[in-house]
């Protein structure tokens, strides 16, 4: 009982002044040691009284592990079931806090953040270089009409008057998007901003799980147009090569997946024709099977046609997705919906995309100044 009340009242809040007032009294362990010395405890009534307390202070969620607890008349088993509620609670009021506090938490570390690059950069002022190409490959790629994806660019190349003219009507918020996106889906040799070397490993797993989502996405396309429309509304088919695809592509590099491909082709039609001869279907012909060899193994060349589109698709999803969130920080509201061909993926890619919607929002918070005097200096330069 004694650590019952501690617990207990480990979880007041200052202001339940009355309740602790209650607590200690009935809590009164030197009575209690004594009623239990002369027989007299009444365990079931302190143990209402604790759960009853429990009840006031527990969050709604809990509501019926509290009324389960109720109903339990083994007394040692009942005990065991609040120090267990109790523990949640602090989980519960550990959590609360958290979220109290964050927004304060989050202002100091950008504040931090940013004041110890400030101080960086004074004693290495040439520290911004590959973050000034990386900007100026972000601006090439916002003014871009023709491509999606980012342009190459030799930093030799002499800047054109159709390019001076877009930048100047292009944000640092645009710039910004596509400079990002180029880390996700550049070539090997997009620059890399000093801004972000704290966050490399995960910008490396996020690329890597953007480029097996969409050979997947293109994967499942390339299959369900070989083999038709038999299976193109079954979702238990589209669930099950789903799994199967991110099992065999689990652990595969980026250089693997060319030979990773093999493999998929062969599990891919055993899978098929497993759900074929469930569904009483036709099995897959022989000219199917190359058919479909030959576009899979063709599916990880960066030039392949339904990769390509699949890419681009990819791209704008998550781009329509930066902006959306940007928009909705300035009380705008706008939802983007998946592109065809990738509702396959549909979960996987909504997921990846928050996890680089939380390290971009806080890298923009902490430099944006940083960005705005390295924009103003591209545009100033170009004059």
């Amino acid at each position: 009982m004694g650590e019952v009340k501690e617990n207990i009242l480990s979880l007041l809040l200052p202001h339940h002044s009355s309740l602790r007032a209650q607590i200690n009294e009935v809590l009164d362990l030197d009575l209690i040691k004594q009623q239990a010395n002369h027989g007299i405890l009444d365990i079931p009534r302190l143990a209402q009284f604790v759960v009853s307390v429990l009840s006031k202070l527990c969050a709604p969620a809990r509501d019926d592990q509290v009324k389960k607890i109720l109903h339990n008349e083994n007394i040692v088993d009942l005990f065991k079931e609040v120090f267990t509620l109790m523990d949640g609670m602090k989980v519960d009021m550990a959590n609360f806090q958290l979220q109290t506090i964050k927004p304060h938490l989050l202002l100091q570390s950008v504040e931090y953040e940013r004041k110890k690059f400030k101080e960086y950069l004074q004693s290495n002022p040439a520290a911004l270089l590959s973050t000034k190409v990386w900007l100026k490959r972000g601006a090439k790629a916002a003014t871009n009409t023709d491509s999606t994806l980012p342009a190459e660019m030799s930093d030799k190349e002499k800047e054109t008057t159709d390019f001076k003219q877009k930048l100047q009507d292009v944000n640092l918020t645009e710039v910004l998007v596509h400079g990002y996106l180029g880390i996700i889906f550049g070539e090997p040799g997009w620059p890399y901003p000093e801004t972000l070397i704290m966050d490399e490993f995960r910008l490396a797993e996020m690329r890597w799980s953007v480029r097996r989502t969409t050979l997947i996405a293109s994967v499942v396309l390339v299959a369900l147009n070989t083999i038709g429309q038999q299976l193109t509304s079954d979702t238990v088919y589209l669930a099950s090569l789903k799994e199967v695809l991110y099992i065999l592509l689990d652990g595969v590099t980026e250089g693997d997946f060319s030979s990773a491909l093999c493999g998929v082709y062969e599990q891919l039609v055993k899978e098929t024709e497993k759900l074929l001869k469930a569904r009483g279907l036709s099995q897959l012909t022989q000219q199917q099977k190359e058919m479909l060899k030959g576009q899979i193994e063709g599916i990880s060349s960066p030039d392949n046609t339904v990769y390509k589109v699949i890419s681009n698709r990819t791209y704008e999803f998550m781009l329509s997705r930066m902006k959306s969130r940007l928009h909705r920080e300035s009380g705008q509201s706008t939802s983007p919906s998946i592109p065809q061909g990738l509702t396959s993926v549909n979960t996987e890619l909504s997921e990846i995309t928050s996890r680089f919607l939380r390290v971009v929002g806080h890298n923009m918070a902490v430099f944006t100044p940083f960005y705005e005097d390295i924009l103003v200096e591209i545009k100033s330069s170009l004059d």
